[in-house]
């Protein structure tokens, strides 16, 4: 186990100058930032005998991250939905509330600065940094392994907690100026169709407006890897002098994953999802021979 508190100073931030310097800013190292968190790694054998092992493990880390000091530069927002403002972690995500759909008309409805719910985007443009960051505070992986005799498998979990993530897979599939694309099968049954409907997406012909509502959480779990083998007795293979071992294996990649998130893969680290490709899932089966 081991905690840690690190700050890193000296960060580049493009600092403002007066004008009567002839520029408007100049990158100085001004910046500032901590880090702190807690790292644990456990493993262990539960039996240990002549003919079967099996062992267990575990990893973790949560780490708290706050941007401390931006110099005498004010907050800025980066890429599409970050901000960097000091007492926020980086990568925290910036933009107008989304505030469901209204059943009475199918509009769609967002929060204005002081709160009220309005039907009016431009009166919510005024964003707000509410829905945490890109970057996942807990991260950590889960393994065991089993050997019995000659026989032996090994499976590994991943997993990653506390992150939010802008999905732009979301915005362009469920977004009726792209209505002659590919669209979600969501317009089917959860779009407003009549009043009283209580509905995620609005009506047909509402505009779809970059809102909090595809800040979407990014957590997941992933069996990243199983491994299953098979090491061939000497005794079978001892005829033929010129073999010292014979295994045969079957693995299986990212084979399942649970997750809340609706874009293609929750474990690509941008801080939205673009149509990347998706981590494949695949199959190997291997013969390894010894001579």
């Amino acid at each position: 186990m081991e905690f840690y508190n690190r700050i890193t100073s000296n960060l580049f931030i493009d600092q403002p100058l007066p004008a009567t310097s002839g520029f408007t800013e100049l990158s100085i190292s001004s910046g500032k930032m901590r880090n702190r968190g807690v790292e644990i790694d456990l493993q262990g054998d539960v039996i240990r005998n002549k003919d079967l092992v099996w062992t267990v493990g575990g990893n973790m880390a949560y780490n708290k991250n706050v941007v401390l000091d931006l110099g005498e530069a004010n907050e800025f927002e980066f890429q599409y939905t970050g901000i960097i403002r000091e007492g926020l972690p980086y990568g925290a995500h910036y933009a107008p509330k989304w505030a469901g759909v209204d059943p009475t008309n199918g509009d769609a409805q967002y929060y204005t600065p002081d709160g009220q719910i309005t039907t009016n985007y431009n009166a919510a443009t005024l964003s707000v940094a509410e829905f945490g960051t890109y970057i996942p505070e807990i991260t950590g992986g889960l393994n065991t392994s089993l050997t019995y005799k000659d026989f032996y498998f090994n499976a590994l979990f991943v997993f990653n907690a506390r992150v939010m993530r802008y999905n732009n897979e979301d915005y362009f599939n469920e977004n009726p100026s792209f209505i002659t694309s590919n669209q979600s099968t969501r317009f089917l049954y959860d779009r407003w169709m009549k009043p009283g409907d209580i509905a995620i997406l609005p009506r047909i012909d509402a505009g779809r407006n970059y809102t909090s509502r595809d800040i979407q959480d990014a957590s997941y779990v992933r069996l990243r890897n199983v491994n299953i083998g098979y090491n061939v007795p000497r005794s079978l293979i001892g005829k033929w002098k010129f073999i010292s071992g014979v295994n045969i294996n079957l693995q299986a990649q990212n084979l399942l994953t649970f997750t809340k998130w609706r874009g293609f893969d929750p474990e690509n680290g941008n801080e939205y999802a673009r149509f990347s490709y998706p981590a494949p899932r695949t199959y190997v089966v291997g013969l390894n021979v010894n001579f």
